[in-house]
């Protein structure tokens, strides 16, 4: 009897989750980005959004939720209803969070739908810097400790991450300073109050091509395609290599069919040409990984920043 019930608990489950799917959507979509305006993320989730609208016959929406490195935006996904109405347009520093906060909700437990896209961090200065280059860069750094200033997108974001790293590898001190998101961060780049930062190239390449940053070095091991004159790090120091991601997400315990309609949408609208040149343009690399694939990498993800946290003797206050 007992094996009886178990069993037809979840074909009744299953059955109700059907019906959800085939039923969804039927209102609008909220995608919750947990950055300001102007950053990566945005400047990916909006585009994106509208395309995945298309797709599911109805309004994806936008919302900037920033705070406390992503984990104000990804707590207010991780605790909503898990109905497919609400989602997550985060990047690579929800595998990286684990490690370096306490957090108010199980990261492993969110739906995962997707990985969007890859792009390397890009580390740009202000123009009245004192030096143009890596090289030269570091130079200034060790003759004159505690003096450049770096900012990143918060405090264990991926920016902050390969600052640190840089940091480390060349034997320099430098001060880090966080924002709310690269957006913060960029402006106080544009108006001198900052001497460098690290961001993703979809909010740079605008200020890069006008002069109104230069390009220092790009954080993968390997140069970017649309920036082929700029060096990565590694050229200098041997072995850095750090890149960032973007991914969907969805509450915990969110239903197959849901997820998979969703993916299926984002796989869609990233097909597109016209999308597929956009991002190609603005420096990410787009990928459509389906969510079984996303889910594993992510969670190895996590296990490697804690290692990475080990080895680098890295915490964050």
């Amino acid at each position: 009897m007992r094996l009886f019930l178990i069993t037809f608990l979840t074909v009744f489950l299953q059955l109700i989750a059907s019906a959800q799917a085939a039923e969804y959507p039927s209102r609008t979509i909220k995608m919750i980005i947990p950055f300001s305006p102007g950053g990566g993320s945005d400047t990916l989730g909006r585009v994106l959004a509208e395309k995945m609208g298309n797709e599911l016959g109805t309004s994806v929406i936008v919302e900037n939720k920033p705070g406390a490195s992503s984990i104000i935006g990804t707590e207010l996904v991780a605790k909503a209803a898990p109905d497919g109405y609400t989602l997550l347009l985060t990047n690579g520093a929800i595998a990286s969070n684990p490690t370096f906060f306490k957090l108010p909700f199980d990261t492993q437990s969110l739906s995962a739908i997707t990985k969007v896209a890859n792009a390397p961090q890009l580390l740009v200065a202000n123009p009245g810097v004192p030096f143009k280059n890596l090289k030269e860069l570091l130079a200034y750094a060790k003759a004159n400790p505690g003096k450049v200033t770096i900012g990143t997108a918060g405090a264990g974001q991926i920016s902050h991450l390969a600052a640190e790293l840089l940091e480390k590898s060349s034997g320099t001190e430098m001060i880090m300073v966080h924002y709310k998101g690269s957006g913060g961060a960029l402006a106080d780049l544009l108006g001198g109050q900052i001497n460098m930062s690290f961001g993703t190239a979809p909010g740079l390449m605008q200020f890069i091509r006008s002069g109104k940053v230069i390009p220092i070095a790009v954080s993968s091991a390997q140069r970017m395609p649309t920036l082929p004159n700029v060096p990565s790090i590694s050229e200098v120091l041997p072995g850095y290599d750090i890149s960032n991601w973007f991914g969907i997400f969805a509450p915990p315990q969110t239903p197959k069919p849901i997820v998979d309609r969703i993916y299926q949408a984002v796989q869609k609208a990233l097909a597109t040409p016209e999308l597929s040149k956009k991002f190609g343009d603005e420096g990410f690399d787009i990928v459509a990984v389906p969510p079984d694939r996303f889910e594993r990498s992510f969670k190895q993800e996590i296990v490697y920043w804690q290692k990475f946290a080990k080895d680098n003797n890295l915490k964050i206050d």
